[in-house]
């Protein structure tokens, strides 16, 4: 088991670090489990991080039913948790190991921000909530949240984007604020309709549409350790940002808006800073710009048109392939692992670290789709920085 760190470390301003642990697949879980943290707390240490920096952690589980427990009450987790970090344990295997997972952390100058951990109401135990506040921006990360009442993936979707008690509202957050989603189905060849159904139902109740601009967003396989929950949720949210600070990310030439076959969410979301832009790409798979999939059946083909796709979504706002900071890779058959790596390799995304895992796409016919941010330096001197 490795670890591999993208950093964006201007000389001035907030330093922000992705450390993704992959893994190699020797020894039994609780040996797996026990590497990761190690693998995970010396990367950290020798970045100079301390634990506060820590924001967002996604820990991928080869079978969460029989392995989540046990992560929670590992030593390594509890420290996550004492030093402020949101953690998102889901189960998507990981390609050749049972557990992996992706931190993210920002260390800002002295004195900068402030931290205040959220107790998040309306959803199942286990959720966790953070705001970092910044000059004029405050971030919130809403992580592991999971219905507490419903049945449906309909049901269980709208109470974890609308019904009064649900998690979005808490701590006056807005969906308008609302930058990016990843909706994790249990399920997902069955529930993404009633998911996407859920999801259009409470957007059209609170107004939210093309015309306004909907969150960037992954629907992908993932489930919990409790087969009951058909949804999980992460959200995040920023509030104080100006007009034109947060963008549609666009390619038209290459994949139409999601609202022309019934889905709400944008291919990817932009916010422009002072000092640099983040960009939020959805999970992109091998389609064309009718909405149709391109090269059934082939999946060296598909990945590399996915790969063409994000490149252009990237670089029609002024961003390369080579801005991402990190790539999750979702496959819905695991063989076809290695040759995904193959055109990786080969690609512009060749030097970026990627987790590979079992995770099926929302439509069958889609045998690979990734997902993953970007930092460049190209900032507008008019907004405040990040």
């Amino acid at each position: 088991m490795t670890a591999t760190v993208s950093a964006w470390t201007p000389a001035e301003g907030a330093e922000e670090y992705f450390i993704v642990v992959k893994p190699d697949g020797r020894g039994t879980f609780f040996q797996q489990l026990d590497l990761l943290f190690d693998e995970y707390e010396a990367a950290r240490a020798g970045l100079g991080l301390d634990a506060e920096t820590g924001t967002t952690t996604t820990i991928l589980t080869s079978d969460s039913a029989n392995q989540e427990a046990a992560l929670r009450t590992h030593p390594g987790f509890a420290r996550l948790i004492a030093g402020g970090m949101t953690v998102t344990v889901v189960q998507q295997p990981p390609a050749k190991a049972k557990l992996a997972m992706v931190a993210y952390h920002v260390r800002r100058p002295a004195g900068s921000a402030t931290r205040t951990p959220l107790v998040v109401d309306g959803v199942k135990p286990g959720a966790m909530g953070l705001a970092v506040r910044s000059g004029p921006y405050e971030y919130i990360y809403l992580r592991h949240l999971l219905a507490a009442k419903g049945v449906t993936a309909a049901e269980q979707t709208m109470v974890l984007f609308g019904t009064p008690d649900q998690a979005l509202h808490s701590h006056g957050i807005a969906l308008s604020e609302v930058v990016r989603t990843w909706i994790y189905g249990n399920g997902i060849d069955a529930n993404y309709g009633g998911i996407s159904a859920g999801r259009n139902r409470v957007f059209d109740r609170l107004g939210i549409s093309s015309r306004t601009g909907f969150p960037a967003s992954t629907g992908i396989e993932g489930r919990s350790a409790d087969h009951r929950d058909l949804v999980l949720l992460d959200v995040f949210a920023v509030k104080g940002l100006e007009y034109g600070q947060n963008r549609r990310m666009e390619c038209p030439t290459h994949m139409n808006p999601t609202v022309e076959y019934g889905v709400t969410f944008e291919r990817g979301r932009q916010l422009v800073f002072g000092d640099r832009r983040h960009f939020y790409v959805s999970g992109t798979a091998s389609i064309d710009n009718t909405g149709e999939i391109v090269h059934v059946g082939d999946i060296g083909r598909q990945t590399e048109r996915a790969i063409e796709n994000v490149g252009v979504l990237l670089g029609n706002s002024g961003a390369r392939l080579q801005d991402m900071r990190y790539l999750l890779v979702y496959l819905r058959d695991f063989v076809d692992a290695d040759a995904v790596e193959a055109v990786l390799a080969r690609s512009g995304l060749a030097e970026v670290p990627r987790i590979i895992v079992l995770a099926p796409v929302c439509r069958p016919g889609w045998l690979v789709e990734m997902e993953g941010v970007a930092i460049d330096g190209k900032g507008n001197s008019r907004f405040a920085n990040f």
